[in-house]
C-alpha cells in the first residue's frame, strides 16, 4: 500500500501546527515579565510535532505551562497551568529557538505524565503511541525511555494508569485512530491484530501493507481517514487493493471516525470484526488488557455522582 499521501498529509498538518504554536508562544514569552514560562500539556505536544489525544477535562486555552507551587503561579491570560509533580528525570526541560526567542518545554514523555490526570485510559495508550511514533531526531523515544522514567519517578497522579498502558505499546500504530481502533477490539475480548501487515498481491505484483490484520482468519482492517481522500490515485488504489483482497478471499472492514469515537460505535465496530473471525465479544478483555475496564469504571461513578447531586438538589428544593 502507498501511505505516503496520509502519511504525508498527516506530517504536513503537524508542522504546520507546530509553527503556528512556537509563534505564539514566542510573543507569550516575549511579553513575560520575569522567569520566562515553560509551555507544557497540549502546548508541549504541539511544539514536539506530535499527536493531540481527547483531552475533555482540560478546558481550550491556548497555553498550558508548568509551574512548581500556587503561590510562583503568575497571572496570564488565556492560559492553563499544570502542576510539575516533582517529576525528575532526564526527560525534563527542553528549549527550541524561534523568533529570537527560546522557547521552554517540557519533553514528550514528562509532558505525557503530567497530562494522564487529565486523560482517559485509552488516551493515556494513545499518547504514548504518537510519542513513539514520532521520528523527529529530538525527541526520539523508546518504550524503554518510558519504562525507564516511570520507574525512577516519584508518585504522581495517574501513575499507575501510565504503568497499565505499557503492555499495549509493544507495538506502534500508524495513526491515533488505528490505535483507537485496537483498542476497540481488545476492549471486547479480541486478539491483538497484526498492526501495518504486509501482503503480496499477484495481481498487482506488489506488495500491500493493511493497517491491521488477523492473518490465519484472512481478516483484513483499514482504518480510512479524511487523509485517504486527499488524492485521488491513492483513493483509487485503497479501493482496488481491498477489491483485490477481496477477490484473494480476505474479508476486508474499512472503519471510519464514526465508528470509534462513540462507545456504541466501538462495540459495533467490534461485533463485526468478531462476526468476521467467527467468534464471539465478551464484555471483559483478556487478563493481559483489563486496564482498559477502568474507562468504565470511571463513566460509571461519574455518572453515580451526578445522579447523587441531582437527588441532593431535589431534597434541597423540597426543603
Amino acid at each position: 500500500m502507498n501511505t505516503a499521501t496520509p502519511r504525508n498529509y498527516l506530517a504536513q498538518s503537524l508542522r504546520e501546527e507546530q509553527q503556528r504554536t512556537l509563534s505564539l508562544c514566542a510573543s507569550h514569552t516575549a511579553r513575560t515579565i520575569g522567569k520566562p514560562p515553560v509551555y507544557s500539556g497540549i502546548t508541549a505536544l504541539r511544539i514536539s510535532g506530535i499527536e493531540v489525544p481527547y483531552c475533555i477535562s482540560l478546558k481550550p486555552c491556548t497555553f498550558h505551562v508548568l509551574y512548581d507551587e500556587r503561590s510562583h503561579r503568575a497571572s496570564r491570560s488565556n492560559t492553563r497551568y499544570l502542576l510539575h509533580h516533582n517529576l525528575q528525570s532526564t526527560h525534563g526541560i527542553m528549549y527550541i529557538d524561534h523568533q529570537q526567542q527560546r522557547i521552554r518545554f517540557t519533553h514528550p514523555i514528562m509532558t505525557w505524565a503530567l497530562l494522564a490526570s487529565h486523560l482517559s485510559q485509552v488516551e493515556i495508550i494513545v499518547l504514548a503511541d504518537a510519542i513513539l511514533r514520532s521520528t523527529l531526531q529530538w525527541i526520539r523515544t523508546s518504550i524503554d525511555d518510558i519504562r525507564r522514567f516511570l520507574e525512577n519517578s516519584a508518585p504522581f497522579p495517574s501513575k499507575k494508569r501510565c504503568l497499565a498502558a505499557l503492555p499495549f505499546l509493544e507495538t506502534v500504530t500508524d495513526s491515533p485512530m488505528e490505535k483507537r481502533s485496537v483498542l476497540a477490539l481488545l476492549r471486547y475480548g479480541l486478539p491483538y491484530p497484526e498492526t501495518q501487515w504486509s501482503i503480496l498481491i499477484p495481481a498487482f505484483g506488489r506488495t500491500a501493507t493493511v493497517d491491521m490484520a488477523y492473518p490465519q482468519q484472512k481478516v483484513i482492517i483499514e482504518y480510512d481517514g479524511d487523509a485517504h481522500r486527499q488524492d485521488k490515485r491513492q483513493y483509487r488504489w485503497d479501493e482496488r487493493k481491498r477489491q483485490a483482497l477481496r477477490a484473494m478471499g480476505y474479508t476486508v472492514i474499512v472503519v471510519f471516525a464514526d465508528d470509534i469515537v462513540s462507545k456504541d460505535g466501538r462495540f459495533r465496530f467490534a461485533q463485526r470484526v468478531a462476526d468476521a473471525l467467527r467468534c464471539d465479544i465478551s464484555d471483559i478483555p483478556k487478563p493481559q488488557y483489563k486496564a482498559l475496564l477502568s474507562d468504565d469504571r470511571r463513566e460509571r461513578a461519574r455518572l453515580k455522582q451526578q445522579a447523587y447531586r441531582r437527588r441532593e438538589a431535589r431534597k434541597g428544593r423540597k426543603v
